[in-house]
């Protein structure tokens, strides 16, 4: 029984697949049959009856004739054959040959689609043949217009035109025949040819309306506006030359020979029509004729630089060499009295050697413009380079009076430093007789007796012939760092007396308290009269914070009030 009911099932399904197949298969049969009839029914008879209104010979007849047969043979044994496939393949869907059928419809979609490209490329073609036919009609009239109206302006113009007058011509001429094959061909029914025949026809008459336009304009440029700019030039360069300018070192003449020439090549091309490039050609000729222009202006401004200049800087020069001998003589009296650095002599040697090189170097450009030996363009690089290397000398120069001065100056701060250092030594000392304390430490005493000697070596290294400034310098330093030390040694010691003596005797109000409190304040005591003010503070502190933990800052604070009070 279940064997039965799938049987059942699966025919059902089988015939439910075959109904739903051959209903897709009918339905691309009815597209097919619907482009099919589309194609039938255009009316591509009527756009190939268009071509009937031309001349019907030559190319024409043979086109129209073509399109005539391709379009029956599709009418008449395409299309019905395309129909008998598609009966084909209704019975292939009826008999369940689906796959068959499927491969027939995607033959006949094929075989459309060639149809339908044949068609476009049929129906481009009659337009590009009719709409060639229109375009000479319409076109011709005003071509031939535009043809008289190059002809009229030629014989106008002819004189601009200098030796290309005949090519010229000739051209023209050979655009005339050019009509004529314009009207064999439109005759003969060959539309698409005069058509081609037309558009050259066009192009070439606005070609040679570009070169008739061009050519007087190229002709004046090389016969008559460069030739005349280097006729100017010419005279120009004599002129500067009476007027005192070395142009010998240019090559202008030689410049302006290389542009006639080029000139006269480029009326040659322009007269054999070769005018391609021609107009970039005379530009670089102008720019060269410009770049010859600016020179001379360029040499006639450094000419009046170079002469002011020089008129400025004699005076100048004079008293630069005037410092520089004052310096040779204070430096002289300065080696003297003081040790002067191996660089500081070279320095001044230098700048002697440049004073003679500017010297020279201005010698050398004064004598070129006396003697016009050199061009002032020249001349110019030369003054600025003579300028860079003077500022320098004027830099060193001002340098080395500054080392000078600097080195008298440091001669006298450390004469004051030496002074203020003295005064601080005795200072020190005072504040110790002036606070009543027991006695120094020894290192203390060392200290001082160290700054004393120091004081004392910087003294006698200042009063030294020749001065030695670097280690007069470097001593006082060294003397500085030793008494401010044992200034601010003594400062502090004769604090810690003073603290140590406070605790001393405000500790003594305990000594009954107990004998251990006793003993510590006597070593104290002890400790401050054998001047060990640190250990004396920390005995004394340590016996009086068992009764009072702050008493270092209970001393402290009354400390500042007394100061405040005072």
């Amino acid at each position: 029984m279940v064997y039965l009911y799938i049987t059942i099932a699966v025919v059902i399904l089988f015939f439910g697949y075959g109904a739903w197949t051959r209903k897709s298969i009918y339905k691309q049969v009815d597209q097919l049959e619907e482009w099919k009839m589309d194609i039938m029914n255009r009316p591509i008879t009527d756009e190939i009856a268009k071509v009937k209104g031309l001349t019907m010979s030559g190319e024409t007849e043979q086109k129209f004739e073509t399109w005539r047969k391709e379009w029956d043979g599709v009418v008449d044994v395409v299309l019905p054959d395309i129909e008998e496939d598609l009966f084909d393949v209704e019975e292939l869907a009826n008999k369940y040959r689906f796959k068959k059928a499927r491969e027939k419809n995607k033959l006949i979609e094929e075989r459309l689609m060639e149809v339908e490209d044949q068609l476009k490329e049929m129906l481009g073609d009659i337009n590009v043949l009719v709409q060639s036919a229109e375009q000479n009609r319409t076109e011709i009239g005003d071509i031939k217009k535009q043809y008289q109206d190059l002809k009229k302006h030629f014989s106008t113009h002819r004189s601009s035109f200098g030796k290309a007058t005949d090519l010229i011509e000739k051209r023209i001429e050979g655009i005339y025949e050019k009509f004529s094959l314009f009207d064999e061909a439109t005759k003969s029914g060959n539309y698409i040819q005069a058509r081609e025949v037309l558009v050259l026809i066009n192009e070439e008459i606005e070609k040679e309306s570009t070169v008739m336009d061009s050519i007087p304009k190229y002709l004046v440029q090389l016969q008559t506006n460069i030739p005349s700019e280097l006729k100017n030039l010419y005279f120009g360069l004599k002129d500067m030359e009476e007027a005192g300018f070395n142009l010998e070192h240019f090559s202008f003449e030689k410049d302006i020979e290389v542009i006639k020439e080029t000139s006269t090549a480029l009326i040659s091309s322009v007269h054999k029509l070769e005018l391609e490039g021609m107009e970039e050609k005379i530009a670089e000729l102008n720019g060269k004729v410009d770049t010859i222009y600016e020179s001379l202006e360029t040499e006639a401004v450094c000419k009046q630089k170079v002469q002011m200049y020089l008129d400025q800087i004699a005076d100048k020069f004079i008293q630069t060499d005037e410092k520089i001998e004052e310096l040779n003589e204070d430096a002289q009296l300065v080696q003297q009295s003081y040790r002067v650095a191996e660089e500081d002599l070279k320095n001044h040697q230098k700048i002697n050697k440049q004073l003679k090189e500017l010297t020279t170097q201005l010698s050398v450009i004064e004598d070129a413009t006396i003697n016009n030996t050199q061009s002032f363009t020249t001349l110019q690089t030369m003054v600025e380079d003579f300028n860079s290397n003077y500022e320098n000398l004027e830099a060193a120069l001002e340098a080395s009076r500054l080392a000078l001065d600097t080195l008298r100056k440091d001669e006298l701060k450390a004469k004051e430093t030496l002074i203020e250092l003295k005064f601080k030594l005795l200072e020190g000392k005072r504040i110790v007789q002036k606070s009543n304390i027991p006695g120094l430490p020894s290192y203390i005493n060392s200290e001082l007796g160290e700054g004393e000697e120091k004081l004392l070596a910087a003294i006698q290294k200042l009063e030294e012939i020749p001065l030695d400034m670097t280690g007069v310098i470097h001593i006082v330093e060294q003397a500085a760092i030793a008494v401010n030390n044992v200034y601010t040694l003594i400062e502090e010691t004769v604090e810690k007396s003073q603290l140590a003596e406070k605790l001393i005797q405000y500790g003594n109000r305990y000594r009954r308290k107990s004998e251990a409190t006793s003993i510590q304040l006597s070593e104290a005591e002890m400790a401050f009269r054998s001047f060990y003010y640190d250990d004396a503070i920390e005995l004394a502190s340590t016996a009086i914070q068992k009764y009072e933990p702050n008493i270092l800052d209970k001393l402290s604070e009354k400390e500042e009030k007394t100061t405040v009070s005072v």
